[in-house]
């Protein structure tokens, strides 16, 4: 069984829920790039990273930001920026840049992982595809 969702309704989506607007763009089969609008009131600018998928385990994603040598200090910056839009333990970071990230405390997502065993995570051209069959 696959699912998907375009890059435009997990755009809205994570604007609903995180009250971020962010811009997503296929790189590759396991790389989305990612665009974040950094306002600090004097400096207004997009920044960017790729996000790589590294691992699906259940209902946890693991995530690798690629921003250069900066990828670090970007990661902290912009978690510290979300902490108070976010569920609190929705994200952990990890070394080496990585993210993981518990998508079985989103509700909708939630629902999706208890009826479906998920076995893998695809990046297309216009959004994310899901695998996996039912329980």
């Amino acid at each position: 069984m696959k699912a998907s969702i375009s890059f435009p309704e997990l755009q809205n989506l994570i604007a609903e829920k995180a009250k971020q607007q962010i811009g997503l763009a296929f790189v590759d089969g396991k790389t989305i790039r990612v665009t974040y609008p950094l306002n600090l009131g004097f400096i207004k600018k997009d920044i960017s990273a790729n996000l790589l998928i590294k691992e699906l385990t259940g209902s946890d994603l693991l995530l690798q930001l690629d921003a250069g040598l900066g990828s670090d200090t970007m990661l902290t910056t912009v978690l510290s920026l979300l902490r108070d839009k976010l569920p609190e333990g929705l994200i952990e970071k990890r070394p080496e840049s990585q993210l993981l990230i518990h998508l079985g405390q989103i509700e909708n997502v939630k629902t999706v992982f208890e009826k479906v065993d998920v076995t893998d995570l695809h990046v297309l051209n216009e959004g994310l595809e899901v695998e996996g069959s039912l329980k």
